[in-house]
């Protein structure tokens, strides 16, 4: 007999039937990384920095096997995948399975013969992280020398898949704006076009101190429309670009709940998501508010299919497709209201709350396949 939970909702019941229909699992090899980057989660966590076990990874790899609908195996999370010691062995071991594999990277420590192997491989879609164009004259004014590695990466990889002819690896940039950046986004666009990558994933930032609340782009300081116009005009010349909003919207979208993700952290806690991988303090719009850690159940002590079919993971997805949850973001008493303070609850009692997300909000973008590359995934 298939599972079904039923939920008092109001005056009425609601009958919900869990389904093994998670389509990419995310799996955060490490939560360790070689750069120090000023604006990421990393710097001001209170977290343990962790590797994943071999054994944990091979057993997640066991249990993904039991959703017949999975599209992709991606190493994302809030660290930097080719830190791990066993990296390499990891891709290996995925391809060998014959999953689709995806992985995000800042680059820097990718060697030629890894690259080489990715194409060979068939490793089907990388992100990199590069934020600006790199010049000698950045590199030298603003100190982004990382960047100029990762172009490099990026130009052999295009070399390697073409020399491959499968077009594997499909190769995607993420770039976060900032004051620093915006004026540079529709040259970095054309530059990203003419070396051949096939998209580019634009994210605001989530400030994570006081100082960086005045970097974001996205309160009404910043006129963003020209931008987005020169934008347009670059993604209709063979460049895919996701482009998030600007200014804060009423409607609400959640792509890893509408693509039915799961993230597992380095050591085994099940999140619906990256905002809930780890504990930090964020400011919306200026208001501070902590983000706890958050998990459904660890595969150490339990299969991912059990973890996805709980009761309490099945309630939580189902709210959140449905947007059964408040608005905080927006809400006329935020500034006086307790709940803000947290992720853990909010006043409609869901737990963990989503109602101050800036992902839901279509402000925040992290890669999503479906989305990213549908012509290809």
């Amino acid at each position: 007999m298939e599972k079904e939970y039923s939920f008092t909702l109001w005056d009425g019941k609601v009958i919900v039937k869990p389904k093994l229909d998670m389509k990419y699992l995310y799996i955060e090899t490490t939560s360790r990384c070689n750069l120090h980057c000023e604006m990421c989660f990393k710097q001001y966590w209170e977290d343990t920095e962790g590797d994943m076990d071999w054994e944990l990874f091979l057993k997640i790899l066991d249990d993904a096997e039991e959703f017949p609908d999975l599209k992709m195996i991606y190493f994302g999370g809030i660290g930097e995948p080719s830190v791990h010691p066993r990296f390499m062995d990891m891709v290996r071991e995925v391809k060998r399975r014959g999953f689709a594999l995806g992985m995000s990277t800042n680059g820097t420590l990718l060697t030629d013969g890894m690259l080489r192997e990715f194409a060979e491989l068939g490793v089907d879609l990388i992100y990199f992280s590069m934020d600006t164009i790199p010049t000698a004259a950045n590199v030298i004014t603003l100190g982004h020398i990382a960047a100029g590695v990762t172009a490099e990466n990026v130009k052999k990889l295009v070399k390697y898949r073409d020399e491959s002819g499968t077009h594997r690896p499909s190769i995607g940039v993420e770039v976060v704006v900032t004051k620093e950046n915006y004026k540079e986004l529709p040259e970095l666009a054309r530059y990203l076009r003419d070396l051949n990558i096939d998209a580019m994933l634009i994210s605001n930032l989530i400030p994570m101190t006081e100082e960086q609340i005045d970097d974001i782009v996205y309160d009404g300081s910043v006129d963003m429309e020209p931008i987005v116009d020169e934008l347009h005009k670059i993604v209709h010349s063979g460049l895919y670009v996701k482009i998030p909003n600007f200014e804060l919207k009423t409607e609400r979208q959640c792509d890893f709940d509408e693509n039915n993700v799961a993230v597992v952290r380095w050591d085994g806690e099940v999140a619906p998501c990256y905002r809930f991988l780890h504990t930090y303090y964020e400011y919306i719009f200026g208001r501070k508010k902590k983000v706890n850690a958050y998990s459904f159940g660890n595969v150490k002590e339990n299969s991912l299919k059990d973890i996805w079919t709980s009761e309490k993971y099945t309630w939580f997805r189902f709210t959140m497709k449905n947007y059964m949850y408040p608005s905080c973001t927006d809400c006329a008493l935020r500034d006086a209201c307790d709940f803000v303070k947290t992720s853990d609850i909010d006043c409609w009692g869901n737990e963990p709350s989503c109602a101050d997300c800036l992902w839901a909000r279509r402000l925040i973008f992290c890669p999503i396949p479906q989305h990213m590359f549908g012509k290809f995934f």
